[in-house]
């Protein structure tokens, strides 16, 4: 089982983000929980969510509630404050923008630092920074392929009335495939 934690301000994305890997989970048919948490004001106040997914199909979740965090995505440096939720050799992706280099992680833990903003920027899409991420996330840690995160992530934006942005938010989430190896 996996299990990701996606963390920072409302406003940056992070509910969503955690929803498309649910939505991408599911859609290969396997079990999935997306657990969505914020702050009383959405936009700038505290905000993250877990997502739990088997690994094959017909692996069952014991308990929807956040446990061991294999991943943590953390778009602000209040973020960090998850690790104590994660693994101890827990993957860390940090958005390079607003976590200083000078931060000092847990021994074991597998920092990624991704320069969001810039990436985002360069794509034309500045609020793709979530996208970004996302696309890191999930190259590196091999948890789809592109192709099957594009496409569910299309699928879940075209469901919400939101398909005329698929483009932008593709072109966001392959600049994230592309800063990771």
């Amino acid at each position: 089982m996996k299990e990701i934690i996606f963390a920072g301000f409302g406003g940056q994305g992070v509910l969503t983000g955690g929803l498309i890997i649910a939505y991408t989970a599911s859609n290969l048919g396997l079990e999935t929980v997306w657990l969505p948490s914020y702050g009383p004001t959405m936009r700038g106040g505290k905000a993250n969510c877990t997502v739990k997914f088997g690994e094959k199909p017909g692996e069952a979740i014991g308990s929807p509630s956040m446990e061991e965090a294999d991943i943590l995505i953390a778009m602000n440096e209040p973020s960090l404050d998850y690790l104590e939720f994660c693994k101890k050799d827990c993957a860390v992706f940090v958005n390079a923008n607003a976590v200083p280099e000078s931060h000092v992680y847990p021994e074991g833990v597998d920092v990624t630092r991704i320069d969001v903003v810039e990436l985002a920027n360069e794509v034309g899409n500045v609020k793709g920074q979530n996208l970004v991420m996302l696309g890191a996330v999930i190259k590196k840690m091999g948890l789809f392929s592109e192709k099957e995160a594009e496409e569910a992530m299309c699928k879940m934006f075209e469901e919400k009335g939101k398909g005329a942005f698929n483009s932008a938010n593709v072109a966001a989430m392959r600049k994230g495939f592309e800063a990771v190896s």
